[in-house]
């Protein structure tokens, strides 16, 4: 289901919780999946006063990216 951010950042992201895979929509049009991203980060990017910094320190670079 995509889940739309208000984020500078991020447009939307879309998480498959059955695969825990994560698809990040940025705002510059670009797509970043990511795989076995644990419910509990989406939860937390989606609460974040600031997805983008939540996304920079939580997300990227701490999981495998397709």
């Amino acid at each position: 289901m995509e889940t739309r951010l208000q984020s500078k950042l991020i447009e939307a992201i879309d998480y498959k919780r059955e695969t825990r895979h994560l698809t990040l929509y940025l705002t510059n049009g670009q797509r970043r999946h990511y795989e076995d991203v644990p419910e509990g980060i989406v939860v937390g990017l989606t609460a974040a006063a600031s997805p983008g910094d939540f996304y920079m320190s939580q997300i990227r670079g701490r999981f495998r990216t397709t």
